[in-house]
Parts: structure tokens; sequence; C-alpha cells
């Protein structure tokens, strides 16, 4: 039996970090949600998934912070290292919304580097 990360079998993830940190730029309010390491990555050659997991990410899912996407590759329309941040590289991810206009999540990662490198080989 194939394990399975919500939706993405375990064989198409090309890269996975959990206890990760995200915050949505849609407003005021999402940007200052705390998201301490309750945040999964998952890439695959289609998607990239942002998602709420764990203890904290139940708290934190009542407060409506913008951080349950499921992305196609082809939506992301730039990606960027910002900073490092207490050990965590800040990654800037662009994407179309089905219902138009754009969002920019601020993704934390431990292995920010090799999902910046890898998200890159993929949009060109």
């Amino acid at each position: 039996m194939t394990k399975e990360y919500a939706g993405f079998a375990e064989g198409s993830l090309l890269f996975q970090e959990q206890y990760a940190m995200a915050q949505s730029q849609k407003n005021g309010w999402t940007k200052s949600v705390n998201t301490w390491k309750c945040i999964t990555i998952n890439l695959s050659a289609t998607h990239l998934q942002v998602k709420l997991h764990g203890l904290f990410g139940l708290i934190v899912k009542p407060f409506n912070a913008d951080l349950d996407h499921t992305i196609p590759i082809t939506d992301i329309t730039s990606v960027e290292k910002r900073k490092n941040y207490f050990g965590y590289n800040e990654i800037s991810v662009v994407f179309r919304l089905r219902s138009g206009g754009e969002r920019q999540l601020l993704l934390y990662l431990k292995r920010g580097e090799e999902f910046l490198n890898l998200l890159n080989s993929m949009m060109n």
C-alpha cells in the first residue's frame, strides 16, 4: 500500500519539510498569525502544497491564516530567497489565484536552498 500525503503519493514527493513556518501576505491579520513549526511543505513535479498540521495547526486553523494551499506549479509566478531567519531560509512564493489576482506566501524552511533550487528548475 502506498503512503499518501493529502493527495501526493509517497513516490511523487520531490521535497517535504514538516515543522516549517509560513505567513500569508493576504492581509494584516494573516501576517500576524504565528505558525511556529506547524506547517508541512510538500512539493511534487506538478504541485506545491502548504498545509497546517499537528496540535498547533489545529489551534491556528480557526484563525483563518490562509495557509492551506495546493498550488499547481504552473500558477507560481515567482519564487525567491529573501533572508535567513533564525536558521530558516525565508522563501517568497507568489502565485495566481483561481479567483483572479495573486497571493504571496512567505515560507520559512530549514532546507530552503534545496526547495528553491528544485522549484526554480521546474519553473524554467
